[in-house]
């Protein structure tokens, strides 16, 4: 008899690649807010406990994939703090009502929000002012410290990358696509991780077994520059464009006030981590559950480049897959054409 996974936010980019991943093995039971056609589908707010309990009490799930979450895309606090925090209250307490086994959380880097000279361990005090890392470390501080018998994996993941995933990549991938300059904010000496998709869900399969609450970092292990990591992609895409180096202070500001007249698709935290080493220490779940990255930094990004460039168009509708808004971005990427 098959075991049967609950996915919340079963219709956002995690969830469709669970469906995808699970869908042979397990029974699936799928929670969103939109709707959809697909089978054994429960439109709900997971903020609404009666409505979230009477479906967990009646389709038993073992094992509860916990993917519902409001992004930085989201300007009304309120709508992420009823997401993020009265919902994950919601899950975990219908869960232990009842008796589900395990429950997956991804959790996120943007608990932390400073400029990093050593890699970020578990055990790191969080940094993070934006409300989105804001309401993720809440949650996890609430589930490692609740008491039952429910078993519990937490993975902070970096920026994850699938080739199907391009949202704000996109206008890194625009620029390259049209052989426009590369803007570096400050020396390009930087490093941002990111996290397969698949690595990911490689991770989440060991950590069923796991007894315990658990927290975990998940990155790629190999982090290039920023500098570097331009220069792979324009060697490997063919692309045209050169790289151009900007001066941090005066860029960080002029980003912020286009991010604070929403002319581009970026928060204050966004432009951040543009110029800011957050690498996360993945040594404990090396250890823990033997995991290890198949690829580093710069191959996920080729890799998405190129499933951007072949398959991308206006009609995607809905998601973090969604073609990027280039907003104030198509007149940098105007200029940057002829500079």
């Amino acid at each position: 008899m098959k075991k049967k996974i609950l996915i919340t936010g079963s219709s956002g980019f995690l969830g469709q690649l669970a469906i995808d991943r699970y869908k042979e093995d397990y029974d699936l039971v799928l929670l969103d807010l939109y709707s959809t056609n697909k089978n054994n589908f429960y439109q709900i707010d997971v903020s609404e406990f009666d409505k979230l309990d009477q479906i967990i009490t009646k389709e038993k799930p073992n094992i509860i994939f916990h993917f519902a979450s409001e992004i930085f895309d989201t300007h009304n606090k309120k709508k992420i703090y009823r997401t993020n925090v009265t919902g994950s209250h919601n899950v975990y307490k219908s869960a232990v009502k009842n008796n589900v086994d395990k429950l997956i959380f991804p959790s996120t880097f943007s608990l932390f929000e400073k400029d990093y000279d050593y890699l970020i361990n578990e055990t790191e005090p969080t940094s993070c002012k934006n409300f989105y890392g804001v309401t993720k470390s809440e949650i996890e501080r609430f589930l490692l410290s609740s008491n039952s018998n429910l078993n519990i994996s937490i993975f902070r993941c970096p920026v994850i990358v699938d080739k199907s995933r391009a949202h704000r990549l996109g206008v890194l991938f625009e620029f390259l696509k049209d052989n426009c300059t590369l803007w570096i904010l400050g020396n390009g000496s930087n490093k941002l991780q990111f996290v397969s998709a698949s690595d990911l869900f490689d991770a989440i399969d060991i950590s069923l077994n796991i007894k315990g609450k658990n927290v975990y970092n998940i990155g790629c292990e190999k982090v290039e520059s920023m500098k570097e990591t331009f220069e792979y992609l324009i060697e490997k895409t063919g692309s045209k464009s050169k790289i151009r180096y900007f001066n941090k202070s005066l860029g960080l500001y002029f980003l912020n006030i286009l991010s604070f007249l929403r002319l581009i698709n970026f928060i204050d935290y966004h432009n951040k981590i543009l110029v800011s080493n957050i690498v996360l220490d993945i040594s404990h779940i090396k250890k823990d559950l033997n995991f290890l990255p198949k690829k580093n930094t710069a191959e996920l990004l080729l890799e998405a480049h190129n499933y951007y460039v072949d398959n991308f168009n206006d009609n995607q509708k809905k998601g973090q897959a969604i073609k990027p808004k280039m907003g104030f971005f198509k007149i940098i990427k105007l200029i940057s054409r002829i500079i």
